[in-house]
């Protein structure tokens, strides 16, 4: 096992730091650092110790970059919106363009997208229509819904003066 006697890591402790950024296990990663197979679980655990502090510094310093690297923020997805849509409109792709555009514009939420079921809505539907349907939803319940009697009666239009 290498102790840590400088500010420096050796090789073998870069590559153990590397491994464990990617996501790899300690004993795993200790191994194809180069540690032998018999002391890998071993090695591992003592240099993610509190006796490695620069292990766990290197460790904790790629595992931070490889996140800035891969986060993605409004701002650079506007920005890489906006080339799209510059390269596809320099190319003549006007489609593509549009599409860039639009999509930079859901980005920033100037669209709203709405969606609205108009199916069986009682407001859209005739009084037959409304009927049949609560026929249909009776028997459909296996008659959870009450038997009633329709009373006839005069539809009166609220809106009308």
């Amino acid at each position: 096992m290498e102790k840590v006697l400088s500010e420096k890591l050796t090789p073998k402790q870069e590559k153990f730091a590397q491994n464990v950024a990617k996501g790899m296990k300690k004993t795993e990663a200790a191994k194809k650092a180069g540690y032998s197979e018999k002391n890998s679980s071993r090695a591992g655990t003592m240099l993610t110790s509190k006796s490695n502090p620069l292990v766990k510094k290197r460790i904790h310093e790629l595992q931070t970059k490889a996140a800035d690297k891969a986060e993605l923020s409004l701002g650079t997805h506007l920005v890489d919106l906006k080339e799209i849509r510059d390269g596809a409109m320099r190319n003549g792709a006007w489609s593509a363009a549009v599409t860039a555009e639009v999509a930079r514009g859901k980005a920033a939420g100037l669209y709203v997208n709405r969606n609205e079921l108009v199916i069986n809505r009682v407001d859209t539907m005739s009084k037959e229509e409304v009927l049949e349907r609560m026929k249909q939803l009776y028997y459909k319940t296996d008659g959870v819904l009450p038997v009633g009697k329709f009373i006839e009666g005069e539809v009166i239009d609220p809106y009308e003066s």
